[in-house]
This record gives structure tokens, sequence and C-alpha cells, in this order.
């Protein structure tokens, strides 16, 4: 049974390639034949990662400079091996080269996963939307509304972002050799981790962690990611005098253990599906303040408070340093881990529904 599944946005390091890796990792791959497109940019990283779990990547035209040749390109390939199901991973009716290209190529089955709440092709989703509806065969959304947002009023699936608990679980003995190694003692460690891009405002951020800095001025900020916006919130954070106090990691292969060493974390978002960061945050026992714009379907257990960017940073500051204070790490870790399961982000558990939606589709 062949499987093509193909992330919209590329094969980098994003909550949607960190979805699809996941579920790749958690599945019994015996029984199917899985090739991975890469229809943007392809991160070596990502390239190796996939190839170890015995997939096949695909290396397609740029779906954004060249989307004609990679329309056609994509037909070609669903065609020439017999694809049995075609399941691609974005958030707007753009998602119809994909599933025309199924429909050309004769593939059957033609899943349509949505990621989230916006989107940035406004005027294309638009102008897609009546073909869209006609040419998927299956709706996935990772939450209810994100499903909403790309299906409307149309049935679709809810299929969470499952995390790996064992991977994310707070160790105490791990968490004190790696601030040891990092030269940490009982500093205060607030993190965030996303892609520097618009939707993440880290210019907020930047505001929320000088605020934190006035009140501990020993503390210290994590930033995970890379992006476009990267050099200019490293050049604002120099002018605001707290660069030397943030460590800029990139984009790294060891997220779960910064989560370890660190005390609260912050998402103020300016829109979000349900991101996937919040949910192993939750399992690692951490507080955590997100904004009023990200969806409630992340949001699994009392170690998160929402509030609204309306709200200044000196009170975001003021609210996770109230959290930290309140919390028992170990014990927030345990409750976490059961209520995370309770609530449908176990990765095991999910994994082996995606699994057999490819068994049935491919019939």
């Amino acid at each position: 049974m062949a499987i093509l599944i193909i992330s919209t946005g590329g094969l980098i390091y994003d909550g949607i390639t960190n979805v699809i890796v996941s579920y790749l990792e958690a599945m019994d791959l015996t029984k199917l034949d899985i090739y991975v497109a890469g229809s943007l940019k392809i991160e070596p990283g990502i390239r190796k990662k996939i190839k170890d779990l015995g997939c096949r990547i695909v290396d397609l035209p740029d779906r954004r400079k060249d989307t004609i040749t990679y329309f056609f390109k994509l037909v070609k390939f669903i065609r020439k091996n017999k694809i049995n199901v075609l399941h691609a991973h974005g958030n707007s009716a753009t998602l119809s080269i994909e599933m025309l290209a199924g429909v050309i190529g004769g593939c059957k089955t033609r899943i349509a996963h949505s990621h989230n709440t916006k989107c940035e092709q406004i005027r294309a989703d638009r102008l897609l939307r009546p073909l869209f509806y006609r040419i998927y065969t299956e709706a996935m959304a990772c939450g209810v509304d994100a499903g909403k947002w790309l299906f409307g009023e149309r049935p679709f699936k809810v299929l969470k972002n499952g995390r790996n608990i064992d991977k994310y679980k707070f160790i105490d003995t791990k968490r004190k050799k790696l601030r040891k190694n990092m030269k940490l003692k009982d500093e205060l460690v607030i993190g965030h981790v996303g892609g520097f891009v618009e939707q993440k405002n880290h210019r907020f951020i930047l505001e929320i962690f000088k605020c934190i800095k006035d009140v501990y001025p020993n503390s210290k900020f994590f930033l995970v990611g890379d992006g476009n916006l990267r050099s200019e919130i490293e050049d604002k954070a120099k002018r605001m005098r707290i660069y030397e106090d943030i460590k800029f990691t990139g984009n790294i292969e060891n997220v779960e253990d910064i989560l370890q060493i660190a005390d609260g974390m912050i998402l103020p978002s300016l829109f979000e599906g349900v991101p996937l960061v919040t949910i192993e945050w939750q399992i690692s026992g951490l507080p955590i303040l997100i904004s009023d714009n990200v969806s409630d379907e992340c949001i699994c257990t009392n170690l998160v408070k929402k509030l609204s960017l309306k709200d200044s940073p000196k009170i975001w500051a003021e609210n996770i340093i109230y959290k930290i204070k309140l919390n028992n790490r170990k014990q927030s870790s345990v409750e976490a881990e059961r209520l995370i399961k309770e609530n449908g982000f176990d990765i095991k558990t999910n994994a082996f529904e995606l699994q057999k939606i490819y068994e049935l589709g491919g019939r």
C-alpha cells in the first residue's frame, strides 16, 4: 500500500513537520510503503530522520515559486507509483493543488489535513474554496477550531497532535545534570519554542523578558527556533540590553532538554491552531502563559493560563513569575501525564488511529 505524505510548508523545523515525523516514529511501518514529499525546503536533519525510519523522500519543485511544474510533477509521481492514499498537511484551500493532483493521478483516498485557524494566502484561499470542497475525500484537522476554519460546517475528523509522553516528562536528576552542564545555578529560566515569524509575536516576547529581568536580574531566556525575523529580533534584544541573557538556539533536535532546565514558558501568538509545543510543555510540568488567540483545545491542565495581548508585558511577566512560584514541578508532570492521555494527546494511541485510516483508505 503506497502512501504519499506532503507538508505544504516544506520539511522544516516547524510544527507540521514535527507532527508528521512523530506519527511515523510511532507507527508500525512494516505494512506501509511511505513516501514523504518536500514541497519547499527540506532540512538535511529532517531528510535523514525520515530516511532512517525507512520512508522515502520525494524531491519536488518549489510549490510557491514554480507551482505549475510542481503540480505536474506531483501528478506524474502519483500515477507512476500508484499512490493509494495522499495525505496533505496545510492550513488553506491551496491544498487544492495536492487534491487535484491526486484526482488526475488516480489516487482514490485524498486527505486534506488542517493545522491552523488562519492563513497567509487569503485571496487564493477564498478563490479555491469551491474547488477544494469538491475534490478531497477525507477531511482531517488537529482540532475543532482548525477544522471549522478550513472545512466550515462540513464534516471532518479531529486527529490530535499526539506527543511522546516518555520523551517530554520531567526528570529531576536530568534537570540538575543539564543545568550544571549549562552552568546554570538558581537562575530563573523562561523559554519559547517557535519559528521567527510574525505569528509568534517575538517582539512582545522580548518586552515580557525585559519585565521579568527587572524583577529577577539574573534570569535567563531561551528562544528555540529560526526564521526570517531572527536577525531583527536579535538586534532588538541588543538595543534593549537583554541580548546577553538570551540564548538563541536556532533549530535543535533536543528541545526536550531545554524544557527540563526551564521554569516556565510563554506563547503570546497572534493566532494558532492547536500548538503541540504547549502539550510538550504541560507534559514537562511547566507553568505556561498563552495568548487568548490560542485555541482552548491545547489546555489539558491548570498549568496553562490565558492572557490578552492587550495586557501589558509587565502583567504577563507578573503572571508567569507567580505561576512558577506556586508550581510543584514533579507533581505537575505526573498529573499532566494522566490528563494528556485522557485528553487524547498520546502519540501511541493517535498513531494507531492514523494507521487504521491509511489501511482503510488503501483498500
